[in-house]
């Protein structure tokens, strides 16, 4: 057997990000000769120790309308009740804690998702399509040139080497491409997580018997479904549900509060909780726990992603920044889409030199954008006005122009980013300007007493229209839905900019009224 093979793209990485990218390419390009390479051996374990399982808007469009998997979502993970946040000092009640969240769902689907489960899913389909899953190998090296790349992979001793015109590192934190090539950068997000699952399913809805709290969703019993947060100074606490039937806990802090504790073991993580989040740890307590993850200081940049040479970067083998929002898929549904028409481009065309600079610009500007939802940010976690104003913007921008541009999938399509960019630009000057105001509210770390009070996200009308938009997508014309966004968004910063004023008004104007509805009386009690 020869020790040589040829591909038109070589993988590294058998996870979410390698093999959905995998699929994308076949589906776009069924003639392309495609190669994945994973250390581990499929199927995998359902339930596996990785950090993302719950999907937002962009990252869940790309797996079920992208890629066509929406029955797959439907049928095998569990339908995602929104982000839901919880402030305050512990109450004798469950009840009394202020609560962020919805009362119903906005109408585009978002899923919690066993990794295990959809990347076994990711391989069986990739195969079908014709993609060469190589499993259980190491890759021992690789060599880059233009469009002439090389790799080793070896697999019980025997060394083999592929050559292919494209190389993507999909590998997660291994880092190859990064690592050959010089191109890590640090960022100055500085936080902190632990994280683990245990074998049954936590049910938030169960945390109290007040009936007037159940009632606040029209779905009642449906609360466990949500991404739910425990906020804190500092820190965060996520309870995903998976499908499976297990639970994922994960205690996401900032250095203060990490260097304040000891994480050392699930030990050490319980007693923390027991502590400062009793109600979960009361939920948990005498769980089997199926596995443990710390790490320290896990959010990372990176100097270039994509090349005209012909390598990329997937997932977390580019960048990381936070787990808060969910932004794994997202991330992962952006730059296998610029790698997948980066591939397509240069079959046709051949010089890619301006998509190149162009998307790795637009991959840039969207990881810095993610990444100033958090820097800083922390220590307001646990203040109710802050995050009830921060949640009113980051949801506005990100489905108002971010989201809207990715399901139009317009961010390849450079002529018309090109048009949109002044309009795009004032949009992200006001983000930048809302996101320094949360940073400043932040670094005085403040806990407002609990009054039990519900923010609804689903009564904003603004929230409501943005949505609406989505689900209008393939009508919408994207021109006149990005100006009249970028309206709104200037008007949203107005409020959210005086929501976090030392003296707000509490007078409701009509034009607020309109866009916000009552939700002023709300984050201002």
């Amino acid at each position: 057997m020869s020790n040589t093979q040829n591909y038109d793209v070589v993988i590294a990485g058998g996870g979410l990000a390698g093999l959905s990218l995998s699929m994308q390419l076949k589906q776009q390009s069924p003639d392309l000769d495609v190669a994945v390479l994973e250390q581990r051996t499929f199927p995998v374990p359902e339930t596996i120790a990785k950090v993302g399982e719950s999907t937002v808007e962009i990252g869940s469009h790309y797996f079920s309308e992208v890629l066509g998997l929406k029955d797959h979502f439907e049928k095998d993970h569990l339908r995602k009740y929104g982000l839901r946040c919880f402030f305050g000092e512990q109450q004798s009640d469950f009840s009394d804690q202020d609560e962020l969240g919805i009362s119903d769902l906005f109408g585009i689907p978002t899923y919690q998702i066993d990794r295990g489960v959809l990347e076994n899913k990711l391989h069986r389909e990739a195969s079908k399509l014709g993609v060469n899953v190589i499993d259980g190998i190491s890759t021992s090296n690789i060599r880059l040139d233009k469009h002439h790349q090389q790799i080793d992979i070896a697999n019980n001793g025997d060394i083999k080497t592929l050559n292919s015109k494209w190389f993507v590192d999909a590998a997660g934190r291994q880092m190859l491409v990064k690592k050959e090539l010089n191109l890590a950068k640090e960022n100055y997000h500085k936080a902190n997580a632990v994280w683990f699952r245990i074998d049954r399913q936590v049910t938030l809805d169960d945390w109290t018997s007040n009936s007037d709290w159940q009632n606040r969703l029209v779905e009642s019993g449906k609360r466990w479904l949500s991404t739910n947060h425990l906020m804190g100074p500092g820190y965060w606490v996520w309870v995903i549900p998976l499908g499976t039937g297990t639970t994922s806990i994960g205690i996401v802090m900032d250095d203060q509060v990490f260097e304040e504790s000891d994480f050392n073991d699930y030990d050490d993580a319980f007693a923390w909780l027991a502590k400062n989040q009793p109600y979960c740890a009361n939920a948990i307590e005498g769980a089997e726990v199926l596995d443990y993850v710390a790490i320290r200081d896990y959010s990372y940049d990176c100097k270039k992603y994509f090349s005209e040479d012909g390598w990329g970067l997937t997932g977390e083998a580019g960048v990381f920044a936070d787990p808060f929002y969910s932004p794994g898929s997202d991330a992962i549904a952006m730059s296998n889409t610029f790698i997948s028409s980066l591939i397509s481009t240069q079959k046709e065309k051949n010089n890619i030199s301006l998509e190149s600079v162009v998307f790795n610009s637009l991959q840039n500007n969207y990881y810095e954008n993610t990444l100033s939802l958090y820097t800083q940010q922390y220590g307001g976690f646990g203040d109710r006005r802050m995050m009830g104003t921060k949640l009113l913007w980051d949801y506005s921008y990100y489905w108002g122009i971010l989201s809207l541009l990715f399901f139009k999938n317009t961010f390849v399509d450079i002529d018309t980013i090109r048009e949109l960019n002044p309009l795009l630009a004032k949009a992200k000057m006001l983000h930048q300007q809302v996101q320094e105001k949360l940073r400043e509210r932040a670094s005085k770390r403040i806990i407002q007493p609990a009054q039990g009070i519900f923010l609804d996200q689903y009564l904003i009308p603004c929230l409501r229209h943005f949505n609406d938009v989505l689900k209008d997508y393939e009508t919408v014309d994207i021109r006149e839905a990005v100006a009249t966004n970028t309206e709104m968004l200037e008007r949203i910063a107005k409020y959210s900019l005086e929501f976090l004023s030392d003296n707000p008004s509490q007078s409701i104007s009509d034009d607020e009224r309109d866009l916000l509805g009552e939700y002023r009386h709300s984050v201002l009690a």
